[in-house]
This record gives C-alpha cells, sequence and structure tokens, in this order.
C-alpha cells in the first residue's frame, strides 16, 4: 500500500514538471512573439516614416540627399552631404542652412538661423517637418533621390546684372528707388553675393504687402553686402548691411527670416 502510494506520488510530481515545462515553453513562445511584433512596428514605422525598403524587405536608410514629401503635401530636397545640411521647399528659389543639435530620445533636431525647429531626425530612422502651420510637425516620406546643392558661378558682369534686376524688383515693390550694391573682393565668391542679395529682396518684398511693413522700410533707402563675419545684416544709417561669412558657404548669409526680423525689430 505503501509503495502504491509513492508510485502515484511519483507519477503526479512528474505530470505537474511536465506542465511546468511546458507552460516555461508557452511563455518563452509568447514572449518572442511579442519581442518579434514589436520589431515588426518598429521597422513598419521606420518604412512609414522614410518611404523606403530593399528588395529583400529590409529598411535601408535615406541617401544623403533626398527628396522628401509630407502628409499634407509640402515637398522638399534634404541635403545632408554639405558641412551644415541644408533644405529647399519645391516652389521656392531660398536655400535654407540648417544646423542639427541632439534632441530627446536619441533624435536630431535640425533648426535654421533663428533657433527655429526645421526638421527631425528619429531614432526610428524617419523625418519630421515643422512648419507655422504645423509646430508639431508632420512625418515625410523619402519619395526619390536628389542633386546636392552646389553655388554657381557668375561673372562679375553678371553679378552686376543681377543686383540690377534686384533693385528694380524692391524699388517696384516700394515705388521709389533702392539700389543693390556688392563689395565683392573674390571673384569665386560672386555666386553666394548674388544670393543673398535675392534673399534680402525677397525679406523686403514680403514685409512691403503690409502698410505697418512699408512703413518699417521707410528708413532703408539702399542695400549693400559685404564679406564678414559673423554672418548677419544690421542697419547704419539709411543702410541695410548685409555680412556673408564666404568661408561657410551657404551657412554664411542671413536667411529671408532674420532679415524680416530684423527690419521689423522683433
Amino acid at each position: 500500500m505503501y509503495l502504491g502510494l509513492t508510485l502515484v506520488q511519483a507519477a503526479k510530481r512528474r505530470a505537474a514538471a511536465g506542465w511546468c515545462v511546458a507552460l516555461s515553453c508557452l511563455m518563452l513562445l509568447v514572449v518572442c512573439v511579442c519581442g518579434a511584433a514589436s520589431a515588426q512596428d518598429a521597422r513598419s514605422l521606420r518604412q512609414s516614416l522614410t518611404g523606403q525598403m530593399a528588395n529583400d524587405g529590409r529598411t535601408r536608410s535615406a541617401p544623403p540627399v533626398a527628396r522628401f514629401t509630407s502628409d499634407r503635401g509640402a515637398s522638399f530636397v534634404f541635403d545632408r552631404s554639405q558641412r551644415n545640411p541644408l533644405i529647399q521647399f519645391d516652389g521656392e528659389n531660398e536655400v535654407w542652412a540648417l544646423t542639427p543639435t541632439p534632441g530627446p530620445m536619441g533624435d536630431v533636431i535640425f533648426k535654421n538661423d533663428m533657433g527655429e525647429p526645421v526638421l527631425k531626425a528619429t531614432r526610428w530612422g524617419g523625418m519630421i517637418l515643422f512648419s507655422r502651420d504645423r509646430p508639431t510637425g508632420d512625418p515625410v516620406a523619402m519619395i526619390g533621390n536628389a542633386d546636392a546643392f552646389e553655388p554657381g558661378h557668375i561673372s562679375p558682369s553678371q553679378l552686376f546684372q543681377h543686383l540690377v534686376r534686384t533693385s528694380k524688383r524692391v524699388s517696384g515693390s516700394l515705388k521709389r528707388l533702392v539700389p543693390f550694391d556688392a563689395d565683392v573682393e573674390v571673384p569665386e565668391s560672386g555666386y553666394l553675393f548674388a544670393d543673398a542679395a535675392s534673399i534680402t529682396a525677397d525679406a523686403m518684398i514680403e514685409l512691403s504687402t503690409t502698410r505697418e511693413g512699408r512703413k518699417l522700410l521707410e528708413p532703408v533707402q539702399e542695400v549693400r553686402l559685404i564679406e564678414g563675419r559673423p554672418p548677419g545684416a544690421r542697419i547704419e544709417g539709411n543702410r541695410l548691411v548685409v555680412k556673408l561669412d564666404l568661408n561657410r558657404g551657404w551657412s554664411g548669409r542671413p536667411s529671408s527670416r532674420r532679415v524680416v526680423k530684423l527690419l521689423s525689430g522683433k
């Protein structure tokens, strides 16, 4: 009788041990499945943000220069091949120089020369675009490759003609003569001076669309572009002076947003 009870108890112990092993295996399987699902969710998030997947199903990162579009239809070229990343929105002439700064959770935030966030590269591999209408940001997807931004070359005579045309644009908007002049010591930098002149003109024309803006522009009788450090803009008497740091390339001139801020006194 005692031997029979011992055999029954042993059988029960073996059965319980078997159930424990089975339960442990089941829990391990659930953990693995959940982990795989989480990894798949992360991959899906990266794919939805970057819009890229290799032929073998693996997500690949965006190239240094690529074209992106947001859910709201804003398209732009983002160039990370430069010392300072550059961005240009479709339909706009201005190339914006950005500065990468570390963000929370391993993100990288790209800001303009006003310190305003423009793009965010998430740790998942996606990109978020910020704007005045969408300060919380919109996810963007890569839609194709693009060419890197490279300064062109213009001759001194071409720069002079560009300054004349730029002056006509601003003068026509303000209904008075506003000459543009450039103090160019390095001929190879003519393209950057021409670009800075266009950006300054765009800022002035933007301000001139309102009565308050035209009043703010009344003291400005001429615009002069010079070389110097750091890049920026200032008012000297009745002259708007725009300073360029040629060693910094595209990021060596103030953006139109900075010029507007200077002229508006904000």
